[in-house]
């Protein structure tokens, strides 16, 4: 499977647990080393995810808010 050295993927809409479900299939098309940038819902989404991520290993590059949600960059462990 081709691995992409960066990837968006968008989360706004999706309720608990897909955010996280769709996050972790979109953690597999990205690279070690590479980035994944999340558009995600204010709330749950944006506390739980990031943190997550953290624990797994994975830096968070930046947060950014754009209007109602926030853009969030991982930068994926390896």
């Amino acid at each position: 499977m081709l691995q992409a050295a960066e990837l968006d993927l968008d989360i706004t809409g999706d309720v608990c647990p897909m955010t996280l479900v769709r996050v972790r299939m979109a953690l597999g098309h990205v690279a070690p080393g590479g980035t994944l940038r999340v558009k995600m819902a204010a709330g749950e989404p944006v506390s739980s995810i990031p943190r997550t991520l953290r624990d797994e290993g994975h830096e968070i590059v930046s947060v950014e808010k754009t209007g109602e949600a926030f853009d969030v960059t991982f930068r994926l462990k390896g």
